[in-house]
C-alpha cells in the first residue's frame, strides 16, 4: 500500500497520526500515562505526538494498533478495494449482463493490442 497517494505532505500524516492516536486514547479513556505505559514509550512521546511536534515511527504505530485490535488501513481511515464487492457484483448479473461485460472487455483488449 502506498500510502503516499492519500497523503499530500509530511504535516498531513503528522496531523492524521496525532489525531488518530488523541481519538484513540479518549475512546478508551486512557491518561497520556495509561497510554504510554501500555505501550513502554514515554508520556513526553505520547504528548509530541498528540500535539504534532513528533512524528512517529511505524513500530509504534503497529504496536498501538496491535494493542487496540485496529487494522493498519483503519488506523489511515483507508479504504481499500475488496474484491469480494467485485465478485459480487459479478454474481449478482444476468448472464447476458456477464456477456456483455465480457464482450466489452474484448473490445478494450482490441482496442490497445493487448493479447
Amino acid at each position: 500500500m502506498n500510502y503516499l497517494s492519500y497523503f499530500k505532505n509530511e504535516n498531513e500524516i503528522r496531523e492524521c497520526i496525532s489525531k488518530n492516536v488523541l481519538k484513540i486514547r479518549k475512546d478508551n479513556k486512557l491518561t497520556q500515562e495509561q497510554l504510554a505505559e501500555m505501550l513502554d514509550v514515554s508520556v513526553e512521546h505520547i504528548s509530541r505526538i498528540e500535539n504534532c511536534k513528533y512524528t512517529c515511527s511505524i513500530s509504534f504505530i503497529f504496536s498501538l494498533c496491535t494493542k487496540f485490535k485496529m487494522d493498519i488501513n483503519d488506523f489511515f481511515h483507508i479504504k481499500q478495494s475488496n474484491s469480494s464487492n467485485i465478485v459480487g457484483f459479478l454474481d449478482s448479473l444476468s448472464l447476458e449482463q456477464y456477456k456483455a461485460i465480457i464482450d466489452f472487455c474484448d473490445e478494450v483488449k482490441k482496442y490497445y493490442n493487448y493479447k
